[in-house]
C-alpha cells in the first residue's frame, strides 16, 4: 500500500465508523436489517408500528427499550418497556395502541 494513501484511509475508517452502528440506528445497522424498534425485533408489521410508536412516546421521558408486545385483540395492542431515567419509580411504561395508529393510553410506572 502506498505510504500517501494511509492517511487518506485511516481518516474515512474514522468517519465511517460513527455509520457502522448495528441495531436500532446507523446507516450498516439499517441496511443490515438491524435498526430495530426501540430494542424490539419481533412480531408482525402491526405489532412493530405499534412498538415504534410507544417507543417514541417513552423517549420523552428518557432512552426507552420495549420489552413486549401483546395484541389483546383486533384492534388493541398493549406495549410494555422500560423507560433508563433516574425516577426509579417511573422506570417502566405501559401503553395502549389502536391499530389504527392512535395511542389511546400511556403510562409510567
Amino acid at each position: 500500500m502506498n505510504k500517501a494513501l494511509l492517511p487518506v484511509a485511516l481518516a474515512g475508517t474514522v468517519l465511517l465508523g460513527g455509520c457502522a452502528t448495528y441495531g436500532n440506528g446507523g446507516l450498516l445497522g439499517d441496511i443490515l436489517g438491524g435498526g430495530d424498534t426501540y430494542g424490539y425485533n419481533g412480531g408482525n408489521d402491526l405489532e412493530r408500528r405499534a412498538a415504534e410508536a410507544c417507543g417514541r412516546e417513552a423517549s420523552r421521558f428518557g432512552r426507552a427499550e420495549v420489552t413486549r408486545v401483546d395484541q389483546q385483540d383486533r384492534d388493541y395492542l398493549y406495549v410494555y418497556g422500560r423507560i433508563d431515567t433516574r425516577d426509579y419509580n417511573r422506570d417502566e411504561f405501559t401503553c395502549v395502541y389502536r391499530s389504527d395508529g392512535r395511542i389511546v393510553d400511556f403510562q409510567t410506572r
